[in-house]
């Protein structure tokens, strides 16, 4: 695969207040930073990739309020509803085919509603809609099998939020900023199962823009910010009894298997990463699913501060979902905080090489689309 450069980015919203702007403002906004970091022109813009869905945007075939902010007017213009990893990951097989050399990626989230409604009422609607069950009661029942069949304790997944927040403190874009202790986490109302309300993720507005170049373009420039070595995609069916099963988390296995083998890598080859993990049991469990530790393993390592900010292998600099969680633009800033891992401007500097792992998980964990990119550092 050739490779496929980051060249800019931008966010707007978050960790600061949107001030009552719509989706179609702020993707303006991040769009006009994005453009302007990657030290392009809108006109140079092949094509455009917007991620949302309809119940998060408040409106049917929301996309085309957004084509012209997005400065997509007259340009081909696709929509993806399953994830803003799945949104790049159709950007760079858009560039490899040769369709596109410049193809920016929007996502946006203004309107308030009870995401907890709206991912029950999102369900497949004859068999599983019936059973009532929302996104936050899907993931608390992963946490008590989580409990149940590998002994992990409150106190752990208490450990893995605060190192999150501890991260955020030091992030400008995150939602939550504060630096929660352990004790502040375990002490938070209980939503569901063994999660407080600082072990899931909150609901957060804004816009985030991503702009992919091909390396043929990015050498001309020389504006590659962070290059896409690799890529994997994998989605599951709808499940819902196998605890086990779904705790080994499968697609996120195999998307992270063929984004190794794209970019020729393996897990001891990557630095640090960020994972789109909705709560501490999918944290977790992802590290074991990307081949971090074993199974059941995963404990010893948030123990030793293996993946905290100042461990071996951080994960999730931003502060990953628990601090900042827009259900459109997830993804995407997720991805611009990888590229800024590699950048230097999130952690210490030192990574060379990060691992984003994304999903459409803000939904519910039955039925999920998982995303992998292996992003690595140099020139263009």
């Amino acid at each position: 695969m050739s490779k496929v450069a980051i060249a800019g980015h931008g966010t707007y919203g978050f960790g600061s207040d949107t001030n009552g702007r719509s989706d179609t403002e702020m993707v303006l906004e991040a769009s006009m930073a994005a453009l302007e970091s990657a030290d392009l022109s809108h006109e140079e813009v092949d094509s455009i990739i917007y991620t949302g869905q309809d119940a998060y945007d408040g409106s049917a075939i929301s996309d085309g309020q957004r084509v012209s902010a997005a400065g997509g007017y007259r340009k081909p213009f696709m929509r993806i509803q399953n994830g803003g990893g799945a949104a790049i990951h159709q950007a760079v097989s858009k560039i490899n085919s040769g369709k596109a050399d410049v193809v920016s990626i929007v996502a946006a989230d203004s309107v308030y509603a009870d995401p907890r409604v709206l991912s029950w009422t999102s369900h497949e609607a004859l068999y599983h809609r019936t059973m009532g069950q929302n996104n936050d009661q899907s993931f608390g029942l992963l946490a008590t099998a989580h409990q149940q069949e590998r002994g992990v304790s409150d106190e752990t997944l208490a450990q893995v939020a605060e190192k999150n927040y501890r991260a955020a403190a030091n992030n400008d874009v995150a939602h939550r900023q504060e630096a929660y202790s352990v004790e502040d986490v375990l002490e938070a109302d209980r939503v569901v199962g063994p999660l407080t309300e600082l072990m899931l993720r909150p609901n957060s507005f804004g816009a985030a823009v991503c702009v992919l170049v091909s390396e043929s373009f990015a050498e001309e420039r020389g504006n590659a910010r962070s290059w896409i070595t690799g890529t994997g995609l994998a989605t599951g069916k709808y499940w819902y009894r196998d605890m086990s099963g779904r705790l080994e988390q499968p697609t996120l296995q195999q998307a992270a298997s063929t984004a190794f083998e794209e970019a020729d890598v393996t897990i001891d080859d990557v630095d640090a990463a960020e994972i789109a993990a909705y709560s501490p049991t999918l944290e977790m469990t992802s590290y074991e699913a990307i081949g971090l530790c074993a199974e059941g393993e995963s404990s010893s390592l948030i123990e030793d501060g293996v993946t905290a900010p100042d461990g071996s292998f951080p994960v999730n600099l931003s502060g990953g979902p628990l601090a900042t969680s827009p259900p459109n633009a997830g993804g995407i800033y997720r991805a611009i905080a990888a590229s800024q891992v590699i950048e230097g401007d999130l952690g210490d500097g030192s990574a060379e090489r990060v691992l984003l792992a994304d999903n459409d998980m803000h939904l519910g964990e039955p039925g999920r689309t998982d995303a992998v990119m292996v992003l690595e550092g140099g020139a263009a």
